[in-house]
């Protein structure tokens, strides 16, 4: 099966510069656009299923695609974005800020630092590639499109890289942006063999 992972369109959190999380923002008009463009580009790809984050930049991302395709994206809680606690919906100037406070925390790389309240990497893991191969499971041999973010879609390709999870992220994953991966073998997830096809792919985007 062919699997799409789409960032969502701008968000206005995006555009302001913030560490959104699990904040949500509605869409900025380039997010629009970039949610019709991207739309046009999957129903080229043949995409027979659409899954998507609950939080607005998702969802309204899905909902242009899923008009387009004349299917309803499903929402899935897990396929949101890390929970950032108290640092979410700070710009990041205001999180730099918050770190510099103390020389514990300026010291730290960001891949060492610990949020007030953050959802726990761990966590984020689990819940993020068992909702992706739960997806896969249920549709074999289709082309399934993924609406989220660029934690979820960052953290699924280095596991498919065989890489381990880390931030700051090793790529870039722009808005609208495709993440697409081929799963070749579908015996169980420890017999999988995945191909990671394209990253970051922009093409529809440009004029």
């Amino acid at each position: 099966m062919r699997l799409i992972l789409v960032r969502h369109g701008e968000s206005v959190g995006n555009f302001e510069n913030r560490l959104q999380g699990q904040e949500d923002y509605e869409l900025t008009e380039l997010g629009r656009k970039q949610a019709a463009l991207t739309a046009a580009r999957l129903q080229e790809e043949g995409v027979t299923a659409l899954y998507a984050s609950p939080l607005l930049r998702a969802a309204v991302t899905a909902d242009t695609i899923g008009e387009r395709l004349g299917m309803k994206p499903s929402l899935l809680p897990e396929l949101a974005e890390y929970s950032f606690g108290a640092l979410s919906g700070m710009t990041y100037r205001e999180v730099r800020e918050h770190f510099a406070a103390t020389p514990e925390t300026a010291s730290l790389p960001p891949n060492e630092r610990e949020y007030p309240g953050e959802e726990g990497r761990h966590n984020f893991f689990v819940r993020v590639t068992e909702a992706v191969w739960k997806i896969v499971d249920r549709h074999p041999g289709e082309t399934v499109a993924v609406v989220s973010h660029g934690g979820p879609i960052a953290l699924f390709c280095q596991a498919v890289l065989g890489l381990p999870y880390k931030r700051p992220m090793p790529f870039g994953v722009d808005n609208c942006s495709l993440a697409i991966i081929d799963v070749v073998d579908q015996l169980g997830s420890l017999e999988r063999e995945m191909v990671l096809v394209r990253l970051n792919d922009k093409c529809h985007l440009e004029p």
